[in-house]
């Protein structure tokens, strides 16, 4: 599997694995709904942990916002934000996070899981440097979404693509979670409604992991090795001693989180 390979990309690269030459303005209509998620969480001041903070500008939004920010990436040559008094950036691994337990009031991370080679030991750290009474954010793709395969099937296979490609697959197409082709995606749709039933039924999260395609520009998560979800958060967040207090976007009705694009979560640790 690649996934290893995939973490030595992002810290060897800046270019292409994210978001770079940005501006502010740019940044905020990014990176908004991840600001005010986080706010809504947990509002400032409080120090915070931004979890594969990309180029920074995350961060640098959030110290914006009030609060004090550490932003953590694997390649601090990718740091491109403008300094802030109330900002640090560090270059590191969620694997292995490098700071004592209980540091942080909260920790968020946006983005950065699907991409992540062990999602639950990159969970557990987030969760054990987070205080208690702390709150534990994720903003991410919901790459078990049956609603956005539907979109890709009705909308997005149709559109701006030579006819052949929407057919067959080329030499050159990206491989995303669920197919970029037409009898792909129509293929998966059984393969992603089981899986949604498993991991619905099982009393135990199950991470499941994707090989990623390491073939840039990276688009639509066709690099993602983890099928991030909010499934597998509400299955594993209670048992590690934290209480879910946000599933899906603040304003949304809850019964959509699961067909819902994005995974939005907030919990606080007991």
């Amino acid at each position: 599997m690649q996934k290893n390979t995939l973490q030595e990309l992002y810290r060897g690269r800046r270019e292409s694995v994210r978001a770079t030459g940005l501006d502010e303005t740019t940044a905020i209509s990014l990176y908004q709904n991840y600001i005010q998620f986080v706010i809504q969480s947990a509002a400032p001041p409080a120090s915070l942990l931004d979890v594969g903070c990309g180029s920074g500008w995350t961060s640098y939004l959030f110290c914006q916002a009030g609060y004090n920010v550490t932003g953590l990436d694997l390649n601090a040559t990718a740091f491109e934000c403008p300094n802030h008094p109330n900002l640090r950036l560090v270059e590191g691994s969620s694997m292995d996070l490098p700071y004592a337990e209980a540091t942080f009031d909260v920790v968020a991370s946006h983005q950065a899981l699907e991409h992540m080679p062990d999602p639950e030991r990159a969970i557990r750290e987030m969760l054990r440097v987070l205080k208690p009474g702390g709150t534990f954010c994720v903003v991410g793709p919901n790459l078990l979404s049956l609603l956005q395969l539907l979109r890709g099937i009705s909308i997005y296979v149709w559109r701006n693509r030579p006819l052949t490609t929407i057919f067959w697959r080329s030499a050159t197409m990206p491989k995303h979670p669920w197919g970029n082709t037409l009898p792909e995606m129509l293929g998966s749709v059984p393969s992603l409604l089981g899986l949604i039933w498993v991991k619905t039924l099982d009393s135990k999260a199950t991470f499941s992991m994707r090989e990623p395609d390491l073939t840039p520009p990276f688009e639509a998560d066709n690099d993602a090795c983890y099928l991030c979800n909010p499934l597998d958060f509400q299955k594993f967040l209670p048992t590690q001693n934290c209480q879910i207090r946000q599933n899906g976007f603040y304003g949304r009705s809850k019964f959509t989180s699961l067909i819902a694009s994005g995974t939005y979560i907030a919990a606080r640790k007991q």
